[in-house]
């Protein structure tokens, strides 16, 4: 082994999994064509040398930090020339990271410190952007003319110290790079005026603090505009020391949209399909035009002991503009009525009209108390995934949430939502005892609050665990009429509606759900699969569940495998039948049909009997 002090260039294409997924044959073409026609060529007249390559990555040493920068530049600045013609969901973009230090040449590879902080730099940078270490600005700082702005000190893993960052920014670039979860920074922009500004912490690529920004293009937007004013809110950012407070602004954040979907002259995308902006670079136009809307909401939560900061931006990206923008200095208890505030304004901003209904429903809080807020965001973010061992936690979190505030409709209501799920999984020794304590749970939330959209959710579900699949349906229509453009409240009125007969205008519901989501999500694939089984069309079952497993994963629980292979069957695809239960068998060998709870929450006897005989049919035991 040899040791050498070098520049180190790291480099990783952004979101390449996504890429591949769109057109594989397209992206490693494109990648190729990158890498001979202009990384190669640059590498010659910059005296690089590639170290290593995985993938889509790419380190090169050089024996000049200067070089490095350089080279960086020239790179993106000709990607950028490159991905011109070229849809913005094919566009390749490199994030890149450099750093000068200590490194351990091992044959052709590089090892040590000098080659970790490059990579760990990388990850920080937004697609298309350079950050460079102190060390490197230090070398290039007389001899190159850049504009830096400087990210602080940003902990790296597996380095004792803190590294100095600092992102290098091209012409026309006045924005804020924010980095992932944990790191803590105050970035100073060098432009013709040096200003401080307080970044949050998160991998959102933010422009609210110019006064405009590049518009979103029209024709990028992957949805047509809705007929009303439409809304994005971006998750939250925490950038509090602690980072076990991230449920903290997750929970603040989805409330903010619970109050918007309150609003029938509001179309607002579901919370769940915002949260992929925590780990990704973004503009707001970006945004836009990947979800479809024209506003985007966002900001950061910073929460020490008694004291709440709280930052929220607004902004028209078909305008290209920021309309609205304020910071909130106060104490913890204020949180819900900062969450009002940012509702009004947002609703001002829009130029909505509230129905008098709706302004009561909107701004109404549920709970005052901050802790019982707290302890009831940890527990619904434990339940998002009902597998058992969530439910039993969860179970145990919402009784402490009655504890701390036995007058909370939220704490009933989650309570009651676990028992439902207990009984129709079977997770619990008695599902009787389950479907009666989920009813009864219910009820006693709704007398708590009979505006708390999730009660009627939960009546919903402990009718269906208890037979009643009509009284099911009727609380489910009352959540949509608290929340009408609710994602959740639209998903389970589909969900209700299938297992009482009504398959047809379950799949209706399901796709209001499915156009305020934008993006597919377990629970909306879940049920779509099964309201298509229920509706006979089976090739569209099949393409749902086979979509669910390919880009959701596998799920721990099994009724997805019986809707497939009972469709796979019915279609006469037995091979593939056999296969999904060969499968299915290999994660749950005991599993038999007549222990299989779930077939009865259909009220039809034809539709109980129709799944058993295709599940029984496609090899799965009886």
């Amino acid at each position: 082994m040899q040791r050498r002090l070098a520049a180190i260039l790291a480099a990783d294409i952004a979101g390449f999994s996504r890429l591949v997924d769109v057109d594989e044959e397209g992206t490693l073409a494109a990648q190729r064509g990158h890498r001979v026609e202009l990384i190669d060529p640059l590498l010659e007249q910059y005296n690089g040398r590639i170290a290593n390559t995985a993938g889509d990555s790419i380190l090169i040493e050089f024996p000049s930090a200067v070089e490095a920068v350089r080279m960086a530049i020239a790179m993106q600045d000709g990607l950028i020339s490159r991905n011109t013609n070229v849809p913005a969901d094919h566009r390749i973009a490199y994030r890149i990271g450099i750093n000068i230090g200590d490194v351990v040449a091992e044959e052709t590879d590089l090892l040590g410190d000098g080659v970790n902080v490059a990579a760990r730099l990388e990850a920080l940078a937004p697609p298309g952007g350079i950050i460079i270490s102190r060390s490197v600005r230090d070398h290039v700082r007389d001899r190159l003319q850049l504009i830096l702005a400087d990210l602080g000190e940003v902990g790296v893993k597996n380095i004792a110290r803190p590294v100095r960052a600092f992102q290098v920014l091209r012409e026309g670039e006045r924005a804020v790079l924010v980095l992932k979860p944990g790191r803590r920074f105050w970035p100073v922009f060098a432009t013709a005026m040096a200003f401080l500004l307080a970044a949050s912490i998160g991998a959102v690529y933010w422009r609210f603090y110019d006064s405009d920004f590049k518009p979103a293009n029209a024709a990028n937007f992957a949805y047509p505009l809705p007929d009303r004013p439409s809304i994005a809110v971006l998750p939250f950012q925490n950038i509090a020391d602690d980072q076990d407070q991230t449920y903290f602004a997750d929970g603040l954040t989805e409330d903010i949209v619970t109050d918007i979907s309150k609003i029938s002259g509001i179309f607002v995308v579901a919370h769940g399909s915002t949260i992929q902006y925590k780990t990704r670079s973004v503009q707001v136009s970006q945004v836009a035009e990947e979800l479809g809307v024209r506003y985007i909401l966002g900001g950061s939560v910073r929460r020490a002991g008694d004291n709440l900061r709280i930052t929220a931006q607004l902004a028209d990206a078909v305008k290209g503009e920021q309309i609205w923008a304020e910071r909130y200095d106060r104490k913890i208890d204020d949180v819900f009525a900062i969450q009002s505030e940012i509702t009004r304004q947002v609703v001002r901003a829009l130029a909505v009209t509230l129905k008098a209904s709706e302004n009561d429903r909107v701004f109404q809080k549920y709970v005052t108390n901050i802790d019982t807020y707290d302890a009831f965001l940890r527990a619904r973010a434990t339940v998002d995934a009902p597998t058992r061992e969530n439910i039993e936690q969860g179970e145990a979190l919402f009784r402490r949430v009655i504890e701390l505030d036995p007058a909370f409709a939220g704490g009933y209501a989650g309570l009651s939502f676990n028992h439902s799920v207990k009984a129709r999984f079977g997770y619990g020794t008695s599902p009787a005892d389950d479907a009666r304590q989920a009813l009864e749970l219910a009820q006693k939330a709704i007398e708590m609050d009979k505006n708390f959209a999730w009660s009627y959710i939960a009546l919903a579900g402990a009718h269906l665990a208890n037979g009643n699949h009509d009284a099911a349906v009727d609380a489910a229509r009352q959540a949509i009429i608290i929340q009408p453009s609710g994602y959740e409240s639209n998903l389970f009125m589909g969900f209700y509606l299938n297992f009482a007969g009504e398959s047809a205008l379950a799949l209706k519901y399901l796709g209001i759900a499915s156009e305020l989501s934008r993006n597919d999500t377990v629970r909306g694939l879940d049920f779509l699969g099964i309201a298509y089984f229920t509706d006979g069309r089976y090739e569209e079952c099949e393409r749902a569940w086979t979509n669910r497993f390919v880009r959701l994963g596998t799920p721990a629980y099994p009724h997805a495998h019986v809707f497939l292979a009972a469709c796979q069957s019915l279609l006469g695809e037995q091979e593939r039948a056999t296969a999904t239960v060969a499968r299915f068998l290999g994660m749950l060998p005991e599993f038999r049909m007549s222990r299989w709870l779930w077939v009865n929450n259909y009220k039809l006897p034809e539709h109980r009997q129709r799944l058993f005989d295709a599940a029984i049919k496609a090899g799965i035991p009886e």
